[in-house]
């Protein structure tokens, strides 16, 4: 068969009933562990917005805690329990690893940021709402779609809402070290998506969609501030 004969499809390596089973055994296997991480996750855009602008120095206590979270993910979820399914999930098990070692080091690498460089209010608008819809449409993406709720996308516990939340986060930050964080989220996404496209889910558009709001808001220009 030539290959324009070929499907997105016709790569899928599992059949869709297969995936959400993985997320559902993942969910049952971790509870009630999702809370705590959940909360954490929700105290990220608190600390950083919580006297009206972005406060950069509480992205040192936002990136180690996502750090954690997308290690964790590249190893017990992609890794130890995707791979079962996906003998490539190894290659975005170790981007997530990777991504973990770039947030941490990125937090205490970066210098503090100029007094007079500041976030532009597209970029942090922008950014809090990819944030909250990490936290709150994805999970409702798989239920609203004929999905059982046991499959659903939580931020800091499953890849999809985790990396849109990180890109959410970056269009937050002023210096230029963002972009070093933004590949690895933004191929997970890429590769999501055509997973998605390939099981012919409805909801499959969501996710690309705010990731480019997202990374178009990471790509604003930082404001200089007058007389500073």
């Amino acid at each position: 068969m030539p290959w324009t004969g070929y499907t997105l499809n016709d790569f899928l390596l599992f059949a869709p009933e297969t995936y959400q089973r993985l997320f559902i055994r993942y969910h049952e296997a971790i509870w009630p562990l999702q809370i705590p991480v959940v909360i954490a996750m929700l105290v990220i855009p608190w600390l950083i917005l919580r006297r009206g602008g972005v406060e950069p120095r509480m992205m040192r206590i936002a990136l180690p805690i996502l750090a954690v979270v997308w290690v964790w993910i590249g190893t017990d979820f992609l890794y130890q329990r995707y791979g079962e399914i996906n003998w490539a999930a190894v290659w975005p098990a170790a981007g997530f690893m990777l991504q973990g070692v770039l947030l941490l080091a990125t937090a205490f690498a970066e210098p503090e940021q100029p007094a007079s460089v500041r976030v532009p209010p597209a970029a942090r608008d922008a950014g809090l709402l990819v944030m909250s819809a990490a936290v709150i449409l994805l999970p409702l993406a798989a239920p609203l779609s004929g999905r059982p709720w046991l499959s659903a996308e939580l931020v800091g516990v499953t890849p999809d809402a985790t990396a849109l939340f990180t890109l959410g986060l970056l269009a937050l930050k002023p210096l230029r070290l963002r972009l070093l964080l933004l590949p690895v989220p933004l191929l997970w996404c890429l590769f999501s998506t055509l997973t998605q496209i390939a099981m012919d889910w409805p909801d499959a558009w969501i996710l690309p969609a705010l990731a480019a709001a997202a990374v178009a808001a990471t790509l604003l220009p930082r404001e200089k501030v007058a007389g500073r």
